[in-house]
């Protein structure tokens, strides 16, 4: 029997929050500073690198990968996707109040 839980993966930044919270999702130190910081600075994500994120964190690109799979994702380009997705969402958004 199989004591590992299984994580759905989020397809918005929205349930990306909602399944933290939910599952009362514990990280280690330097990977919840990189969860924080992707949640709160999503253009760093979506349009940076594994590398860019880790500097920003100071920390290694492995723990930049490792928060991504701790969060239901395949790899860090699924998990770049929902915040690119969010970005453009966000730009739409923009995009329409001004016409």
């Amino acid at each position: 029997m199989s004591t590992e839980k299984t994580v759905r993966k989020p397809t918005t930044i929205a349930e990306l929050k909602d399944m933290i919270v939910a599952t009362r999702l514990r990280l280690p130190e330097q990977q919840e500073r990189v969860a924080r910081t992707a949640l709160a600075h999503p253009e760093t994500v979506a349009f940076g690198t594994a590398q860019t994120l880790a500097d920003r964190c100071v920390v290694s690109p492995s723990t930049v990968v490792r928060v991504a799979t701790a969060l239901g994702f395949d790899n860090f380009r699924e998990f770049q996707q929902v915040f690119r997705q969010h970005i453009r969402k966000i730009s739409l958004r923009a995009a329409d109040t001004l016409c």
